[in-house]
């Protein structure tokens, strides 16, 4: 759990579910419904035919371009998760988080809203983003699922791509009297080895459709498997790892060095920072309910209430192993092994213009690393999310007007806490890592680690001392000295045969008693240190507000059938409060400092034109070592690396002990203050005023049957941002005392700055649909959509990054020395602007089969442009302004600073989709009850960027191939489904190293999933579905295939489960 408690409000529970009273009010869908929902029959659906059947009625009476997916039994969706159900959809795309599916986009667009019922809902998964999250979101709560391609103009709430609406079981749609369902479940993971419990529970009550009341709760956790290995740094298909660009010329052990011994210096090669092995649990517990109360006045008058509330603890166990450069200025630092490289033409593009350079680039898949820091590292992070939607709505219909007026009123939070530990097993001497006690000799940072051995040439053999002229230095018998630049810890590293390969060295230590003891890397729990550790979360809670009144007036005059008109008033405020934990410590001086780095090997702060005493800063944290916080039950042993190869027993930090991480670091080292994070500190304001009218047109063109909607909507949108800036100075008051800024300590909140904007769109939107036949339908759709952006690119503030490699003390403290950063929030930002059209045919041959093939064409209206800025006003540690080049380790006087602007720029996108769903029912026997579902899209894209050989990048988060196919049976009481999903590659982002370009991908990816079920009778069911069969993982590259930066591997999940109904 988190240390602070959240700001979400039980009230508001307790309000909500006042809904279930006589009093309270109802709702019939807007977004949820098809265009002629009143000829469609509610039915309670059971079952893979019924559900297709629904899907398919749903799809062919929409008034625009519609899919959805039906439940096949109430709280069942075909799929273990919402997005994975969303998937089997063309244009669908989905990510993963865990191996459950989570963040949807569709076709390659993120800017999606979703709806519940019809009405927009604040989820806890994405209260800062545009893009949908389900995570959090049991899918037992959900009775269907609704993708909006294409808005009609009385869809006042739809996103910039399309809807997703959530579809909940209502009492007037079960039948008349008691339906009850009660589902067991029990899930075994693979990987994991756990067993994970689940129960639902739904009980309606229909009283011959003049009331009606239903309530389904849901509890589930899961453990869920996600190792990883790679690039340090990486977090799956969101960024890559950190890496440098290492020059024969500059970057090795020493300058001008043939590396790979093609007789020249002039090669670049690609380096990461560091390498890891991760082991990686996640730990979720969601919680679910979801109650309806409905009420018919009389014929005229209806009233509905809903409750919709989730939550979900969930709790990431990291532990990795890791062999790093340090952040030192040497990037190169390994020695490619034999056919270890891959050979490129040295291409940049300095001032933007391809340049091929001389020399080759090269990037590495096999090598011995010279590492400069061995560690284990641990991450815990604890995050609760929280969110409670109502919805109040009373239906009406007086002769030839019907009409609702609705009230949603929403809550929700979003927390997170994260502790990060990194416990050395080498000494320090390889960055020259001392801890400083005041008055005593300085000694290794971690005085029971490994020294390893001094640096070496790419032969092996030792670096030579040379004199002014560049000779090799002897002593006075001839014999060479060496330089011994610094130390080192070979470990060897590849990635070849689908593994990430090491090899640890046996290391000699010499023992305080001056015996030697020779030992694997890694394998003796007495070398740890807790070295370096650092806490830190944010808090973020929304609220979200609207009325909304509609009417439809029936006319029936010629082709005019009906003519809809409504308004919409909604405000949404979202607040975010970022913070870091700094330990409380006094200077010799006695005065107070708060540090954020629990670091060995940093110094203590002093006020400025103030020396330490002895002129030598001291250091804050002592040494601790493992031997010591074992006896305190911290420490676990871990050999379970999955893709990984060549790694023993590990030792750590138990990342489970850090459950409550605040808690864990004042028990670790006393008082923690937790400072807010000004970069992370804002509140954003929306409020949106919208109005449509919607002419419904029905009729014959041409001898065809049609019928058609056309309509404007108008939206007008106002923001009022407060940012936060930073106050300026060495100290800062917490508390009511005064404390000075110490490492890695931000200042807190000083100016808030507000910025009001607004704008105002008229949207017109046209659906048309002719019936070629009884069978077939003609569509055809055009509209223009606006949407905002994420919270974070309105009001997020500057973040910095700072290093403390770059060589300089202050005040006899070490300086952090500022390299680079972002600006994300940018107020002024204009909002996306889409215009979209879609053409379809679809041929529903039979009652439970259609083929569909459709085009859809979108060109965006407004472009985006991340540009680096050069700041001269970003100040290091000691308040000086000096900007370091991480690449040359120079200081030139700037930082640069990634920021987001508006550019006019336009960009177009087209795609396919083909469709195909059969019911054999036709058939005699046994194969009569087979069915297939498949399709397939294709949606290229461009994006705004370009990669290493200057050719266009498509847009981030888009693959251009998905196919899904599922293969199903129902007869006899059982029921069976085999579902593949494959997605081609996806671009993510461009990753920049100076003036060198690469893309960011994540390889194709291949998905099957299974289910079987057995219907004993009218009220016992036994069902069987694993997900993930093939144990699929994710493997991400920069720009070429092999070059990999990271895997992601989770497990196959099996779920047995027993239903009784009623």
């Amino acid at each position: 759990m988190l240390n602070q408690i959240s700001n979400f409000k039980q009230r508001l529970l307790c309000t909500a579910i006042l809904t279930a009273s006589p009093l309270a009010f109802a709702q019939t869908e807007t977004n949820a419904a098809p265009n002629n929902e009143k000829n469609i029959e509610e039915v309670l659906v059971t079952g893979i035919r019924q559900s297709v059947q629904k899907s398919i009625d749903i799809k062919r009476n929409a008034g625009s371009v519609v899919d959805s997916i039906t439940a096949t039994d109430i709280g069942k969706l075909p799929d273990a998760t919402i997005a994975d159900s969303l998937q089997r959809i063309p244009g669908i795309q989905i990510t993963r988080s865990g191996g459950e599916g989570a963040v949807v986009n569709i076709r390659g667009n993120g800017n999606v809203t979703t709806t519940l019922n019809g009405e927009q809902m604040l989820s806890a998964g994405s209260i800062t983003t545009i893009t949908p999250d389900f995570a959090d979101i049991p899918s037992t709560m959900v009775s269907g699922l609704d993708v909006y391609k294409s808005p009609e103009a009385k869809h006042l709430v739809s996103g910039l791509a399309g809807t997703i609406n959530l579809r909940t079981s209502r009492p007037f749609s079960l039948e008349e009297g008691l339906t009850a369902v009660a589902k067991a479940e029990a899930t075994y993971g693979s990987l994991g080895k756990e067993v994970d419990p689940g129960f639902s529970a739904f009980v309606g009550w229909n009283n011959n459709d003049r009331l009606g009341v239903s309530l389904n709760l849901s509890k589930s956790t899961s453990y869920l498997a996600d190792y990883n290995n790679g690039a340090q740094g990486a977090e799956t298909g969101q960024y890559g790892g950190w890496s440098f660009n290492a020059s024969e010329a500059s970057s090795f052990v020493v300058d001008n060095l043939d590396v790979n011994g093609d007789g020249d210096t002039n090669d670049v090669f690609y380096a990461f920072q560091g390498h890891q092995a991760g082991n990686r649990f996640i730990d979720r517990d969601r919680t679910g309910l979801n109650g309806t109360l409905q009420f018919r006045l009389n014929d005229a008058i209806s009233f509905t209430g809903d409750v919709f509330y989730t939550k979900m603890e969930e709790y990431q166990y990291f532990a990795g192993f890791v062999a790093s450069q340090g952040w030192q200025n040497q990037t190169g630092w390994f020695t490619p092994d034999p056919g270890g490289l891959s050979e490129y033409p040295n291409i940049n593009f300095p001032d933007d213009e391809l340049t091929v350079n001389e020399g080759n680039y090269y990037t590495v898949q096999s090598a011995e690393y010279q590492a400069r820091a061995i560690k284990t590292h641990t991450q815990t992070w604890a995050i609760d999310k929280e969110a409670l939607n109502t919805n109040l709505q009373m239906d009406f219909e007086v002769g030839a007007i019907s009409g609702k007026v609705r009230w949603i009123h929403a809550e929700g939070t979003n927390d997170m806490a994260r502790s990060i530990v990194d416990a050395h097993i080498d000494s320090g001497v390889q960055r020259g890592d001392v801890y400083q006690a005041f008055g005593e000799d300085p000694i290794a940072a971690n005085p029971w680690g490994y020294d390893g051995v001094p640096a070496y040439l790419p032969d092996g053999s030792r670096v030579p001392q040379l004199d002014e002229n560049g000779n090799p230095v002897t002593d006075g018998d001839g014999n060479p000295v060496y330089a011994d630049p610094y130390y080192v810890i070979p470990v060897g590293i590849s990635y070849n045969n689908g593994r990430q390969n090491w090899t640890l060295p046996m290391l000699t230590v010499t023992e305080s008693d001056g015996s030697e003891t020779t030992e694997l890397l890694g394998s003796n729990l007495a070398r740890y240190s807790a070295k370096s550790t650092n806490v830190y979360g944010e808090y973020t809670n929304a609220s979200l507000d609207a009325l909304r009144v509609d009417a439809s007036i029936s006319l029936n005059f010629n082709h005019l059938q009906s003519l809809d008109v409504g308004a919409r008033y909604g405000t949404r405020e979202v607040e975010k409060s970022g913070w870091y934990g700094g330990v409380a410590r006094t200077n010799q001086y006695g005065d107070a400092f708060l540090a954020r780095w629990k670091d060995t090997a940093t110094r203590a702060p002093y006020r400025a034109g103030e020396e330490p005493p002895g002129g030598e800063a001291e250091s804050y944290i002592e040494p601790i070592s493992f031997t010591e916080l074992q006896a305190q039950g911290m420490i676990t042993a871990i050999d379970d690396f999955h893709g990984t190869s060549g790694l023993g027993t590990l030792y750590f930090i138990d990342p489970k002990a850090m459950k409550d991480p605040l808690a864990w670091h004042e028990k670790m080292y006393g008082t923690n203050i937790t400072a807010p994070d000004a970069a992370n500190v804002y509140t954003v304001e929306e409020a949106t005023s919208s109005a449509f009218i919607q002419a419904n047109l029905e009729g014959e063109l041409f001898t065809l049957p049609y019928r058609a909607n056309i309509g404007f909507r108008y939206v007008n949108t106002a923001f009022d941002v407060a940012q936060s800036e930073a106050l300026q100075g060495e100290s800062a008051i917490f508390g009511g005392q005064e404390f000075l800024l110490g490492p890695g300590m931000v200042a807190p909140v000083g100016n808030i700055i507000k910025t009001d904007t607004s704008y105002s769109d008229v949207l017109p939107a046209f659906n048309f649909a002719a019936d070629l036949t009884d069978n077939q339908i003609l569509r055809a759709s055009y509209n223009k959509s606006v949407s905002t952006h994420n919270t974070d690119m309105l009001g997020g503030g500057l973040t910095v990054n700072r290093v403390a490699n770059c060589g300089l003390v202050s005040n006899g403290a070490t300086v952090f020395c500022a390299t680079g950063g972002g600006q994300e929030g940018n107020p002024t930002l204009e909002p996306n602007r889409n215009t979209n059209a879609d053409i379809s045919y679809e041929w529903y041959f039979a009652d439970s089969s259609l083929l569909s093939v459709g085009l859809f064409w979108v060109q965006a209206n407004t472009g985006f442009e991340s540009v680096t800025i050069q700041r001269d006003d970003i100040p290091d540690s000691d308040g000086v302004v000096r900007g370091y080049d991480l690449n040359t380790g120079e200081f030139r006087g700037y930082v640069e600073i990634q920021t987001t602007i508006t550019t006019e720029e336009s960009s177009e996108t087209y795609g396919a989709e083909l469709g195909y769903r059969q019911s054999f029912d036709f058939l005699d026997g046994f194969w009569g009850g087979f069915g297939i579902d498949a399709n397939f899209t294709y949606s290229p894209s461009d994006g705004s960027n370009h990669d290493y050989y200057g050719d266009k990048n498509p847009a981030s988060g888009n693959s251009e191939y998905q196919t899904n196919f599922a293969l199903w049976y129902e007869a006899h009481g059982w029921e069976a489904r085999i579902a593949h999903n494959y997605r081609s590659e996806m671009f993510v982002s461009r990753k920049q190293e100076v003036n060198y370009h690469f893309g960011y991908w994540v390889a194709p990816t291949n998905y099957v999933d299974a289910s079987l079920a057995y219907q004993f009778n009218d009220w016992a069911k036994i069902s069987l579905q694993a997900t993930n069969l093939t144990e699929e993982y994710i493997e991400t590259y920069h720009q070429w295939e092999n070059h990999i930066d990271g895997r992601f591997y989770n497990e196959r999940r099996l779920t047995l489960g027993f239903q009784l109904s009623y």
